[in-house]
Parts: C-alpha cells; sequence; structure tokens
C-alpha cells in the first residue's frame, strides 16, 4: 500500500464544515483547484485544523474547513455535515495525483479482508499537511472510509 502506517479504523466525531463544492468527480485536478479557491476565500480566517475534502463520487467533491461558529460563514460558501461515525483511516504520503492508488488499494486489498464493509456516505480526505508548505513528495493525506462492521454468516 501507498500508505505511511496500517490501516486504522477509528470512529471520528460529526463535524460542521463551510464548503466549496463542485459537481466534477475527485480528480487531482480538481481537488488541487478546489481547495486553493476555499483557501482564497477562507484566507484571512483563523486556520482551525486540517483542511479537508468529502469524495462523493461521480455526484461531486466539497472542499471544506471547519466552520467558525463566531464568525458569519464566507460568502460562496455553504455549510454542510460531516456525519462521523466509524472510518477505516489510511495515510497517503505524496501527491494528489496518487490518491486513487491508495484509495484503491484500501478497499481492493485492506477491506475484503478487514472483518468491515463499506457504509454510505463520502470518502474524507483530510489533508494534514498544507502543500503551500510541503513538498509535493512529502504531502500527507488521511484518507478515511465510511465502514461498518460485516458480521460472519
Amino acid at each position: 500500500m501507498r500508505t505511511s502506517q496500517a490501516v486504522k479504523v477509528l470512529e471520528l466525531n460529526a463535524l460542521k464544515l463551510w464548503a466549496l463544492r463542485t459537481d466534477a468527480p475527485a480528480t487531482p485536478e480538481t481537488i488541487g483547484l478546489t481547495q486553493a479557491r476555499l483557501l482564497r476565500i477562507c484566507g484571512n480566517l483563523p486556520r482551525i485544523g486540517p483542511a479537508c475534502g468529502l469524495d462523493h463520487g461521480e455526484k461531486g467533491y466539497e472542499a471544506c474547513r471547519g466552520a467558525l461558529t463566531d464568525l458569519p460563514r464566507p460568502e460562496g460558501l455553504h455549510e454542510t455535515d460531516f456525519p462521523g461515525g466509524w472510518h477505516a483511516v489510511g495515510t497517503h504520503i505524496g501527491g494528489y495525483d496518487t490518491l486513487g492508488l491508495t484509495l484503491g488499494e484500501m478497499l481492493e486489498q485492506w477491506l475484503p479482508h478487514s472483518g468491515f464493509k463499506r457504509r454510505g456516505g463520502p470518502v474524507v480526505y483530510r489533508y494534514v499537511t498544507d502543500p503551500r508548505e510541503t513538498t509535493e513528495a512529502d504531502t500527507r493525506t488521511e484518507i478515511c472510509v465510511p465502514v461498518q462492521p460485516d458480521p460472519i454468516e
């Protein structure tokens, strides 16, 4: 796998997010352009944790950041919810152009032998490093796939 550590199953907290949505699937170009637009819109706001992206597959992609409840939402963004719950989490190291490979390996190699199955909801990309401050080779992204136990029948 292209992950820096073994895939872990973690219960993630629900979050209120501010998001910039595109109807295009989460390709490296879509992620980069949408995240750059989000950073420009939120440029003067304080950081609260890493940016993230919600990958809705063919239904589109949302570039997100934590909602600041004491400030008005910037124009052009909408509020969205990350429902939380159990997720398989692997860390991808490298550029956005190989995120799909790591996600594919998680779904095709790890998931079938994990005791879990995919559940509904978007795949979440948590951008641990800021691409403006990190080389592409050192960029770290946590890939969070919603899962639920897959009982033995």
